[in-house]
């Protein structure tokens, strides 16, 4: 469920939040008080999540990654860190996520070095 209300982190101004949807990514809601925009605001944080080693399939994996894109947009995270593994599934949410940076729903991705089999995700700039 999302958070009801999201505070601007440079000012401190509340305001309700607003519903996400992937359609809808990167949300835009600019602060009543300071003008800036409270969705492109972060707090350093990088949300990790194992969407590969569960018996997960493809498909359910894609469905993991759209659900962890709107959760570190809910929340304050400047990134996500994405356990995927080294076969199938690795190169299908890469593939995933480049169609996502091209549509400027993320803002870049890369493997998380020296391990293949997690892709660190830039959500907001630092």
């Amino acid at each position: 469920m999302p958070p009801r209300n999201r505070q601007c982190l440079h000012c401190g101004m509340p305001m309700p939040a607003v519903a996400l949807h992937m359609d809808n990514l990167p949300p835009v809601l600019p602060c009543r008080k300071c003008d800036h925009n409270v969705y492109q605001q972060h707090d350093g944080s990088c949300l990790t999540s194992d969407i590969a080693h569960n018996r997960e399939t493809i498909d359910k994996a894609l469905h993991k990654l759209d659900a962890l894109l709107l959760e570190g947009w809910q929340g304050y995270y400047e990134s996500i860190r994405l356990i995927v593994g080294g076969g199938l599934i690795r190169e299908q949410i890469l593939g995933q996520l480049h169609y996502y940076q091209k549509q400027h729903r993320l803002l870049s991705f890369k493997e998380d070095s020296p391990n293949r089999g997690a892709i660190l995700v830039r959500l907001r700039a630092a």
